[in-house]
């Protein structure tokens, strides 16, 4: 059975997945809106990193709402490792939305 801690974690981890993922669509609209005004084969190299960044990001936002859904099963280990996979996850999103817009910066 789930506690009211653990229910708050979950709620907050599902919550902080949504906002990831809205702002890695805007993050992906933003790289449509570069492509779209025309760019060359450098910029073009640039662009598909972040697509398949973005994609990444994408798939494992998918995994950990699974895992985070499934949370109430999960015997202390693997909280433990879903609490350092949701702090990785953040970390990383957050790297990759500071590199992307400071390229949008310098283009």
């Amino acid at each position: 059975m789930i506690n009211t801690k653990q229910q708050d974690e979950r709620y907050t981890w599902l919550r902080m997945l949504d906002i990831i993922q809205l702002e890695n669509i805007e993050l992906k609209n933003q790289l449509a809106e570069l492509v779209r005004n025309g760019i060359g084969s450098k910029t073009l190299e640039k662009a598909e990193y972040y697509q398949n960044e973005f994609l990444n990001k994408d798939t494992v936002v998918a995994l950990l709402r699974r895992d985070v859904i499934r949370y109430s099963d999960a015997d202390n280990s693997q909280q433990g490792k879903l609490r350092r996979d949701m702090d990785l996850m953040q970390k990383e999103f957050s790297r990759l939305k500071t590199e992307f817009n400071n390229y949008l910066i310098r283009k």
